[in-house]
C-alpha cells in the first residue's frame, strides 16, 4: 500500500493508495472511528452499483444519494443534505464519507466543512479526476454563476483510494480525468508521461497524488505556488460554464491548456515543441483541443470576470514555459482572449 501524508497549518490529510482497498474501508473507518456514527453521500449512480455493499459494509449508515452531474452542486442540496443530517442527529464527532467522483467530494467536503462548523470527512474517490485531484488538498465547493464560486478549504482527514475501481472503464482513452494528470506531467513531473504508453495505472496516480501534495504543502490556501495547479483551468471553467457544462471538466481543461499554450507562445515566453507535446498527449487520450464550434473567445469574458483567483481586474495566469517549469502572470481577461486567438 502506497502512503503519501499530507501536512499542512490546518491539519493533516492520510492518502492510501491499494488496489482492493474499497473492500477494506468498512473495516479500516470502523476500528479508527469506534465510537463514531457513519453517513455515506454518493451519486445515483453509483448508488445503483455500490449502494448494496457500502450499507452491508456500515450497518445502520446515513445513506445519502444524489443526482449524479455537475448541477447537483448548488445551495439547495447542500442544505438539504445538512437536514439529513440533523434530522439524523448527527454531531461534529461523526463521520462524514464522500464516495464519489469530483462533484461528490466538492460537495461532501463542503458540507462537512460547514455542519456544525466541522465534521470529521473522510474522501472515497472513484474516478481518475477524483483520485488525482479533486480529493486531494482541501478544496470545496459548490457552483454558483460560476464554477465553484462558494466553498471552502478543509482537508478529508483520510483519502482512500483503490485504483481498481477504474477499471469498468473501456482502458484510458475512455477514462475521465486524463486531463488532470497530463497537467501534472506538463507543470510538475514530465516522467509521468513515461507511463501513459504503455498506461500505467496505479504509478500514475501514486506520482500525480505526490505531485499535487507537493504544491498544496507549500501553499495550502492557494496564495502563490498553488495558482501553478490551475494551468488550463482559468479558460477551461469558463468553458464549462458557457457551455452550461455539456463539456466535462477534463474536456474543458483540455482545451484550457490549449489556449494557455497558445497565450504562452504569443507572448514569446514557449517553445512549440511543449505546446504540440502536450496537445498530442491530449489527443492521444480523446480529449477535444479546439472550442466547440459554435463558441468563440470572446462570450467566454463574462465568466473569466468572475474567476476567484481573480484580484480586482486581475487573473493569476499560469503558463508552461518548459516541462515542469511555470509562471504565474497578473493578466486582464481582454487580454487573455486575445493572445488565445
Amino acid at each position: 500500500m502506497a502512503t503519501i501524508n499530507l501536512k499542512t497549518p490546518s491539519g493533516t490529510s492520510k492518502i492510501l493508495i491499494q488496489e482492493g482497498l474499497f473492500s477494506e474501508i468498512g473495516d479500516l473507518l470502523k476500528k479508527d472511528y469506534p465510537k463514531s456514527r457513519f453517513a455515506i453521500i454518493t451519486d445515483s449512480n453509483l448508488e445503483s452499483i455500490y449502494g448494496k455493499q457500502l450499507k452491508e459494509m456500515f450497518p445502520g449508515v446515513l445513506f445519502l444519494t444524489i443526482p449524479a452531474g455537475e448541477t447537483s452542486k448548488n445551495f439547495e442540496r447542500v442544505i438539504s443534505l445538512c437536514e439529513h443530517l440533523l434530522k439524523k442527529e448527527f454531531t461534529r464527532a461523526d463521520v462524514l464519507i464522500g464516495f464519489g467522483g469530483g462533484v461528490i467530494t466538492d460537495i461532501a467536503g463542503f458540507v462537512a466543512s460547514i455542519y456544525m462548523r466541522g465534521m470529521k470527512y473522510i474522501a472515497v474517490p472513484t474516478s481518475l479526476l477524483g483520485m488525482v485531484d479533486a480529493a486531494i488538498g482541501g478544496k470545496t465547493g459548490i457552483d454558483f454563476v460560476a464554477k465553484n464560486i462558494i466553498g471552502t478549504f478543509y482537508l478529508a482527514e483520510q483519502v482512500l483510494i483503490d485504483p481498481g475501481v477504474l477499471k469498468s472503464f473501456e482502458g484510458p482513452k475512455k477514462m475521465p480525468g486524463m486531463g488532470e494528470v497530463i497537467k501534472y506531467a506538463a507543470i510538475i513531473d514530465k516522467t509521468l508521461f513515461d507511463h501513459f504508453d504503455p498506461f500505467e495505472l496505479e504509478p500514475v496516480i501514486i506520482k500525480s497524488a505526490q505531485a499535487k501534495v507537493n504544491v498544496v504543502e507549500q501553499d495550502f490556501r492557494e496564495s502563490g505556488q498553488r495558482h501553478i495547479l490551475n494551468y488550463g483551468h482559468t479558460f477551461g471553467h469558463a468553458i464549462e460554464a458557457a457551455t452550461d457544462y455539456q463539456l466535462t471538466h477534463d474536456q474543458a481543461i483540455s482545451i484550457g491548456m490549449v489556449l494557455a499554450n497558445k497565450v504562452a507562445q504569443n507572448l514569446g515566453k514557449q517553445n512549440k515543441e511543449v505546446g504540440d507535446k502536450i496537445k498530442s498527449t491530449l489527443q492521444q487520450f480523446g480529449l477535444p483541443c479546439d472550442l466547440p464550434s459554435d463558441l468563440q473567445l470572446n462570450p467566454l469574458l463574462e465568466y473569466m470576470k468572475k474567476d476567484k483567483k481573480r484580484t480586482g481586474n486581475i487573473i493569476h495566469f499560469v503558463i508552461v514555459t518548459d516541462f515542469g517549469k511555470t509562471e504565474i502572470l497578473p493578466m486582464k481577461p481582454e487580454e487573455l482572449v486575445k493572445l488565445a486567438k
